[in-house]
C-alpha cells in the first residue's frame, strides 16, 4: 500500500470516537487525512462502564447486549468506510479514556491521534478537560483535536510561537504534515521578558522580527518550506490573541507546542492553556516534547486499571445475580 510513498507522512492514524452523529467531524476529517496520507485508520471507542439506568440493566444481564452494539458498530462503520480505499479497523476497550487511548496509540504504534472537541461528558467531548491536557502532555505523537467539518485540506496553519523547544517542534511537524499549506509563524509580544528585550534592542517589531529570522534558521525543515511560512507578532496576552487571529484570518489549523513541564507559553501549566483551547475555533494539533515515557508508564499502569476493573465487574455481577429475586413467571 505504501510504496513511493513519502516517508514522512504518517501511516497510522487513531481516531478516538464513541461513533456517535456528535463526532461525526473527527471522523470526516480522519476520512480525510487518511485517504490524503494514504494511511491505515483505526477507530477506537472506549466503554467507560454504565452511564444511566438503562445501560445498567444491560451490564446486569451479561455480554450480549454489548455483542450486539459491537456488531451494529462494525456493521455501521464498514459501510461508511465503503470503497474509501484505506484499510480501516474498529477497536474497542474499557475503563479510563484517556488511559484507553495511551495504550492504544502505543500498542498500534499510532502517528496521529485524532480526536473531537465538544464539552458533554462523553467519548469525543470530554478532552476539553483534564482529558485532553493529560493525553496532551504524554502522548509521544500528536494529537488532533477537532472542531471544523472537513471541507478542505488544511490550507492556513497558524503556529504560535515562544522561540522554545516545543515551539520548534510544533513548526517541523506542521511542515512535515501539511508542506502544501501556508504556515503563520506568530509570536505574542507579552508584557515583561518580551518588553525588557525589546527596550534593551532599541526597537520593537524589528526585534521580534528579527527573534523570529533566527527562530526559523534554528528549525529542520525540508527544502521549499521556509518560503512558505509567513511571520507575523502582536503585543498581548497569548490566551487572547492566539484565539482572535485564528478567527480573524482565516486559520483552518492551529499546531501548539507543549513543553513536557510547562506548555507552549505556559500553556497547560495553569488556566491559560485551557483558555487557548477552548477560546480557538478551529482545530488544533497538540504536539508535546518528552512525552515517550510518561506516556508508556500511563498506558502501563491504565492497562493493569483496566484488567482488575473487568475482574471487579465480573465479581460484582455474580454477585448481584446470586443475591436479586428470580423473576416471577407470567
Amino acid at each position: 500500500m505504501n510504496e513511493g510513498k513519502d516517508a514522512s507522512l504518517p501511516r497510522k492514524l487513531l481516531l478516538a470516537t464513541d461513533l456517535s452523529a456528535r463526532c461525526d467531524r473527527p471522523l470526516e476529517r480522519a476520512k480525510a487525512l487518511a485517504a490524503q496520507w494514504d494511511a491505515q485508520l483505526t477507530l477506537l471507542t472506549v466503554r467507560e462502564g454504565p452511564q444511566v439506568p438503562a445501560e445498567v440493566v444491560q451490564w446486569l444481564d451479561g455480554s450480549s447486549a454489548s455483542t450486539e452494539a459491537e456488531f451494529s458498530a462494525r456493521r455501521d462503520v464498514a459501510r461508511e468506510f465503503d470503497g474509501c480505499g484505506f484499510p480501516v479497523s474498529l477497536q474497542f476497550a474499557d475503563g479510563d479514556v484517556a488511559g484507553a487511548v495511551l495504550a492504544a496509540a502505543a500498542r498500534d504504534d499510532s502517528e496521529l491521534v485524532i480526536t473531537g472537541a465538544a464539552r458533554i461528558n462523553t467519548l469525543g467531548e470530554i478532552f476539553l478537560g483534564s482529558t485532553v491536557e493529560q493525553l496532551g502532555r504524554t502522548l509521544d505523537r500528536p494529537l488532533l483535536v477537532v472542531r471544523q467539518r472537513a471541507r478542505a485540506p488544511y490550507r492556513r496553519i497558524l503556529v504560535p510561537s515562544d522561540f522554545s523547544a516545543a515551539a520548534r517542534l510544533a513548526l517541523e511537524t506542521a511542515a512535515r504534515l501539511f508542506p502544501e499549506a501556508q504556515l503563520i509563524l506568530f509570536h505574542a509580544q507579552e508584557a515583561g521578558v518580551d518588553g525588557l528585550a525589546d527596550q534593551s534592542a532599541g526597537t520593537g517589531s524589528s526585534s521580534v522580527g528579527l527573534r523570529c529570522e533566527q527562530f526559523l534558521d534554528s528549525c529542520t525543515l525540508a527544502p521549499g518550506i521556509r518560503a512558505r511560512i509567513a511571520i507575523d507578532s502582536a503585543p498581548g496576552a497569548p490566551q487572547v490573541l492566539a484565539a482572535r487571529y485564528a478567527l480573524e484570518h482565516g486559520i483552518d489549523l492551529a499546531v501548539l507546542g507543549l513543553h513536557s513541564q510547562s506548555g507552549m507559553l505556559r500553556l497547560f501549566s495553569d488556566s491559560k492553556g485551557e483558555q487557548v483551547l477552548r477560546g480557538l475555533a478551529c482545530d488544533t494539533l497538540l504536539v508535546c516534547t518528552g512525552a515517550r515515557r510518561t506516556a508508556m508508564r500511563i498506558a502501563m499502569t491504565s492497562a493493569r486499571e483496566r484488567t482488575m476493573q473487568r475482574a471487579m465487574q465480573r465479581m460484582d455481577t455474580r454477585a448481584f445475580r446470586r443475591t436479586r429475586p428470580p423473576r416471577q413467571a407470567g
